[in-house]
């Protein structure tokens, strides 16, 4: 279908009548200029004066010449389209949720910077994480932050609010305990409310399992049988002096829903264990609300144009003529 972008512009198709009627200098009659040495002007140049001054005027084709040129240009303005039939687009997107442990323990500055700066774990994996989703261009990401509650932020393409809200989490803001069976549960109605297939989880975590109201080993069924692949990352190694990680429970859930487990003892394992998540294989789904359109403004503005160059050229071939005929009288 046809459709015109801005219709309200066809109210400026009479603006040059306004002008004309409004401005008094178009059509106010003005005193002939005297200049006093006028005799010795005209032998000088040795041309013969008129009893009057020759006035062009125009005539009635040239008003209707350029109404139809400006009608072209307000055409132009109003930027008419071609919509064409809703289409379905096929995207390659991966479909993520974060799901990262902010609970007290996430606050042991254990880690080390690629300075050699002592640093939090947590502060290691927002560094981490932040580079890991500006690789994520295209892809649709979640978030979940758990401690003795979770809290979850749905899929959006809109990778800058997760990288936003990611800086702005601060260790606690989520109690002090490790409520990873609830994070797992909880993924599920998140994925519900997705219409892509394939679900992906990256669960992080320092610690094992506290404060959860479901086991996390039943929790990971529940996800298998949904279809939600689990990736578990263990952060700290046993030579840490306070090592929890239980590494039996995260590679269990990892194991039941067809995902693995990773353990990360340091920022450059960390950097590594996401470089394999990324080499994950992206999978299609279909965008409903694509509307292929094309513009169409320039064809008026097109006409308009050849229409003045073609006026401007026979002006100018029909003044040539004139004078050349003048001249041979």
């Amino acid at each position: 279908m046809y459709e015109i972008a801005y219709p309200w512009m066809f109210f400026l198709l009479p603006l040059p009548l306004l002008v004309w009627w409004l401005i008094p200098a178009f059509k106010q009659k003005k005193d002939a200029l005297y200049y006093p040495k006028f005799d010795e002007l005209t032998q000088a140049t040795g041309l013969k004066p008129q009893k009057s001054a020759t006035i062009l005027k125009r005539r009635w084709f040239q008003y209707v010449i350029n109404f139809i040129i400006w009608v072209c240009i307000v055409a132009a303005m109003s930027n008419p389209q071609y919509i064409g039939k809703p289409a379905k687009k096929v995207k390659n997107a991966r479909n993520m949720l974060v799901a990262a442990d902010i609970s007290m323990s996430m606050n042991t500055k254990d880690w080390h910077d690629k300075d050699g700066n002592r640093i939090s774990r947590w502060k290691a994996v927002q560094n981490v994480l932040n580079e890991f989703i500006e690789k994520r261009e295209g892809d649709r990401i979640g978030l979940m932050l758990f401690g003795s509650d979770v809290f979850a932020l749905p899929f959006t393409p809109d990778l800058d609010i997760i990288k936003h809200t990611i800086d702005e989490t601060g260790i606690g803001m989520a109690g002090h305990k490790t409520a990873i069976g609830n994070a797992i549960a909880l993924s599920t109605q998140v994925f519900e409310a997705d219409s892509i297939k394939q679900k992906v989880m990256i669960l992080l975590t320092d610690g094992q399992d506290s404060g959860s109201e479901i086991v996390p080993i039943t929790a990971s069924n529940m996800a298998a049988d949904d279809s939600i692949k689990i990736y578990t990352i263990g952060i700290g190694t046993k030579e840490s002096s306070q090592y929890e990680l239980d590494d039996k429970t995260l590679t269990k859930i990892a194991k039941n829903t067809g995902g693995e487990y990773f353990n990360a003892g340091n920022l450059e394992e960390l950097n590594t264990i996401y470089d394999k998540l990324n080499e994950m294989e992206p999978i299609q789904f279909e965008d409903e609300g694509y509307r292929p359109t094309r513009l169409l403004f320039y064809i008026p503005l097109e006409v308009g144009l050849g229409i003045a160059l073609v006026f401007q050229f026979l002006s100018i071939a029909v003044n040539f003529i004139g004078s050349l005929k003048r001249k041979k009288s």
